[in-house]
């Protein structure tokens, strides 16, 4: 039997069990702020690991948010992936909705283990992508959803191309996603900290440019990989208004970036980079 702590014991400014369990009852209620405050205060005698303030929850690295994040994701795929399975052993229509969902949840968990691995510290919240495309990026997909979903309940047996190449396309389809997601998080994995969800106005110390790997051959192989595997779902999907919107939308994003991030990075690296485009090619339909 391990022996009684005293109350002076417990109430020590060196404690000798789990903290917060023999924290000073007149220091109020214990939060995480209060002990990143406690031990990284310069006279603090406390053994903690530091803490870095981001990290705490509510803040741009907060490991609650992230965690979290994670959890949901990996919940969604797994039951969307288990009922994919279901309904694709009953023979039922409906197998592609639940499978967009496990593709999604699984593009979004991708985007932040990839930055996390390969480009930590903007391994953050935000790196899951799950907010910051905006609006207009959650309503594709709900409409694609809706599509998918009121198609095969309402018309099942719609018949706009011969029977004899839906299953050729639904191939083609499942093709184009997993090239354009493995495309997408090899080009990060090798760019590395050249990578940024956000577009870079000037050039840091550490920028330079990425022309080996999948590099050599493609410009911008992460659009080029968000592109066919946008594409890519919608022919799995069956979804014919939700493939026409994806090719207008994603290409008019894709040309107008593309257009603007050159003109930046012929600034950071001159020559170099219009030798380096002249070789290489986007992947992308009429975007040069």
């Amino acid at each position: 039997m391990e022996p009684a702590l005293s109350d002076q014991h417990l109430q020590s400014d060196s404690p000798s069990i789990s903290w917060p369990l023999n924290r000073p009852l007149e220091r109020g209620i214990w939060n995480p702020r209060t002990d990143h405050h406690r031990t990284t205060a310069p006279d603090s005698i406390l053994k903690q690991p530091f803490l870095y303030a981001d990290n705490l929850p509510g803040q741009p690295k907060s490991l609650s948010g992230i965690s979290l994040r994670a959890f949901l994701l990996g919940q969604v795929l797994g039951l969307f992936a288990t009922l994919t399975l279901y309904l694709l052993y009953t023979c039922n229509g409906l197998w592609r909705a639940p499978f967009f969902l496990a593709s999604l949840s699984l593009f979004h968990f991708l985007e932040f283990w990839t930055t996390a691995a390969y480009n930590t510290r903007f391994a953050n919240t935000t790196a899951f992508l799950l907010t910051r495309n905006g609006s207009a990026y959650n309503f594709a997909h709900t409409g694609a959803l809706t599509e998918c979903i009121i198609t095969n309940l309402f018309f099942p047996n719609r018949a706009l191309l011969p029977s004899s190449i839906h299953a050729p396309l639904t191939v083609l389809g499942l093709l184009m996603l997993i090239i354009g997601q493995s495309t997408r998080t090899l080009a990060m994995a090798q760019a590395g900290t050249n990578f940024n969800h956000s577009i870079q106005f000037k050039k840091s110390k550490e920028h330079e440019l990425v022309t080996s790997g999948v590099y050599a051959y493609l410009r911008h192989p992460s659009y080029f990989g968000f592109f066919w595997w946008g594409l890519g779902t919608q022919v799995v999907m069956g979804n014919i208004v939700g493939f026409a919107a994806y090719t207008g939308v994603l290409w008019t994003f894709f040309s107008r970036r593309i257009h603007k991030e050159e003109k930046l990075l012929v600034n950071f690296f001159g020559d170099e980079y219009i030798n380096y485009r002249k070789r290489t090619r986007v992947g992308i339909p009429f975007i040069r």
